[in-house]
């Protein structure tokens, strides 16, 4: 485990008040490096708004609480992949009461039904420095990092393995952290999308913000949208699986609670609301030209037409793997 002194400069550099977040985000580096290690990561894509910071966005500035994953052998409607019971065991084996990296991770218990859902959710207790688990340390706050893996959905596109985004304290770490496995850019601004239509959650419009910033293909980002608002409908109940200028139209400065996000942000970069959504508006105007079919495909909310579904999923990959080879 790096010092101590290390883990304090890097929690007061952050521009966050809440130092517990700094420490998931290292520990979010351990847990990561020796999932690749048991060749979890095979199995697993990392994903979700800790992946933004770590991998994807260009100024890192959002903390977040939990790790999350996909199932990565899920990646057509058809396969089996993992089951929760399977991820759970393999993960329980690799890390409770495992010693890493002066790391002593405990896994938290869960009830049987919880693996009989669509999601899991794994508590890992890690205690460093002078820490050990003492009784009842299940019920301990202070010291959990969370995984949650979720089995709702395929992959639409090909995962690729990139790096963790280089941090001056990765010098003080005892390896080399190994690159991950995630969504395509594209990819990962749909699930977003997807997220901030269906819900009213400001760090979703933070993280589009800092989406829109990259490079990326805008007629795949506006197809597979579609397809995973068609895929899952949330607990939107509008008369489409989803409705683009509805979308738009949502994204107002009083429809979210900014004071909570601002937890997370660092302090410097931190950026006034009003501007921040007046940004993304135009950013993601494409969003509204709908194709046809992918009209068609909103508008099926009884989920009949999977073959349609499967004729814009192929094009994607054609796309991608055109742009790819271009």
């Amino acid at each position: 485990m790096i010092p101590e002194s290390i883990l304090g400069r890097i929690a007061h550099s952050a521009g966050i008040e809440d130092r517990w977040l700094v420490t998931l985000d290292v520990m979010s580096v351990y847990l990561l490096q020796h999932l690749d290690e048991i060749d979890m990561l095979e199995h697993m894509c990392f994903k979700g708004g800790i992946s933004l910071r770590k991998v994807f966005a260009r100024v890192p500035s959002r903390f977040s609480r939990d790790v999350d994953f996909v199932d990565a052998s899920y990646q057509q409607v058809s396969d089996q992949g993992l089951s929760p019971e399977e991820y759970y065991y393999k993960l329980l084996y690799a890390f409770d009461g495992q010693n890493i990296h002066d790391v002593l991770w405990k896994v938290k218990p869960v009830e049987e039904n919880q693996l009989l859902g669509d999601t899991l959710r794994v508590d890992l207790h890690f205690f460093v420095y002078d820490d050990s688990p003492t009784s009842g340390w299940e019920t301990r706050a202070d010291n959990v990092l969370s995984i949650e893996c979720s089995f709702r959905r395929p992959i639409l596109l090909p995962t690729s393995r990139r790096a963790l985004r280089e941090e001056s304290w990765f010098k003080n770490l005892e390896f080399a952290p190994s690159p991950v496995p995630v969504l395509q850019t594209e990819e990962a601004i749909s699930e977003k999308v997807r997220a901030a239509f269906q819900r009213n959650n400001a760090r979703d419009i933070f993280d589009l913000f800092q989406y829109g910033q990259l490079v990326f293909d805008e007629e795949l980002v506006r197809t597979m949208s579609v397809m995973k608002c068609w895929q899952d409908r949330g607990l939107y109940d509008g008369p489409t699986n989803f409705d683009p200028h509805e979308f738009l139209e949502k994204l107002k400065v009083e429809n979210y609670e900014w004071d909570r996000l601002k937890l997370q942000v660092s302090q410097h970069s931190w950026i006034d609301p009003a501007s921040l959504i007046s940004a993304l508006r135009q950013r993601l105007s494409f969003i509204e030209h709908l194709s046809e079919l992918e009209l068609e495909l909103c508008a099926d909310r009884a989920q009949r037409k999977s073959a349609l579904h499967d004729e814009l999923w192929q094009s994607c990959k054609e796309r991608h793997q055109g742009i790819k080879s271009g």
